[in-house]
């Protein structure tokens, strides 16, 4: 019977407009094919998400083990190969260590700064994997520090919550307001959503002076067509467009079009001359966000 009606009302007339368009996503074609771009289901992102888990060594999902819990908000969660649960936040957050571990003197860390947090899950990471830190800075708006500390107090204990500050964004002045020494500046994902004089601010307040600063944004824009978004007003967006450091629009499935962007990203996120690169490497899952490690220079 499905068929019968699929027949009838998808495949009834075969001339040149049926098969101008028919493979098109959304169109007669996801009746024949193994699948459809535009699928009302999570599928997609957990084979994706799958694939990605796969990939990872058995060190990874031990210092994935040693973060505590990561259940809480009821996230996605699939399975590793040796059957331990894995959701993509924290997922992240162990990429974000792993990164960081390769590539500095982490026993050296004593305060982290970290300039939009979410709901903590790298703060989470980063407090039970450094042995050594003291202090772990989270810098954000007053709703979603909210969220970070009602977050991170059920699931870190006594000891590692007392080493986390939180810090309003909005009442931070230009002075030293009590903040000490920092090690490491880190932001993720949030500094792209930000106008330039805000991300120039935290840039001086902060960064200028620290020893590290680790940038994990997206290399540019694009358009919401190339993703299969339809129906949306482009100029409605420019505010979108304008933020961050990296506005150039890109085609973020071209790879000419990703080095090209990287290239320019790396540059525009250097706090200054006296920051060298330390390492960078594109994200695996999502390959137009950067990781990028800078170090300054303390003699210039």
């Amino acid at each position: 019977m499905l068929w019968d009606s699929l027949v009838k009302n998808q495949f009834a007339k075969i001339d040149a407009s049926f098969l101008s368009d028919f493979r098109e996503p959304g169109n007669a074609n996801n009746r024949l094919a193994a699948w459809d771009p535009y699928d009302k289901s999570m599928r997609y992102f957990k084979f994706l998400f799958f694939h990605q888990i796969q990939a990872k060594d058995p060190e990874f999902f031990a210092n994935y083990a040693k973060i505590g819990p990561t259940s809480l908000g009821n996230p996605v969660v699939l399975t590793s190969p040796s059957g331990q649960p894995i959701n993509l936040d924290h997922f992240f957050s162990i990429e974000e260590f792993t990164f960081l571990d390769a590539n500095l003197n982490t026993g050296e860390l004593r305060h982290i700064l970290e300039i939009g947090a979410g709901f903590g899950r790298t703060a989470q990471a980063l407090v039970n994997l450094f042995a050594d830190l003291e202090v772990y800075t989270i810098v954000d708006l007053p709703e979603v520090l909210a969220l970070s500390r009602a977050y991170l107090e059920q699931v870190l204990d006594e000891t590692k919550f007392a080493k986390l500050r939180f810090v309003d964004a909005l009442t931070l002045g230009s002075g030293h307001d009590g903040i000490p020494t920092i090690d490491l500046v880190i932001n993720i994902d949030s500094f792209q959503e930000m106008p330039r004089q805000t991300i120039e601010f935290y840039f001086r307040r902060f960064i200028d002076s620290a020893g590290h600063f680790f940038s994990k944004n997206a290399i540019g824009k694009y358009s919401p067509e190339s993703v299969g978004l339809r129906g949306i007003d482009e100029s409605q967006l420019l505010d979108v467009f304008s933020l961050g450091l990296s506005t150039q629009m890109i085609d973020i499935f071209n790879p000419d079009d990703l080095h090209l962007a990287r290239t320019r990203h790396v540059e525009e996120y250097r706090p200054n001359a006296s920051f060298t690169v330390v390492a960078q490497e594109p994200l695996g899952i999502f390959p137009y966000y950067h990781n990028v490690l800078y170090a300054r220079d303390p003699t210039q």
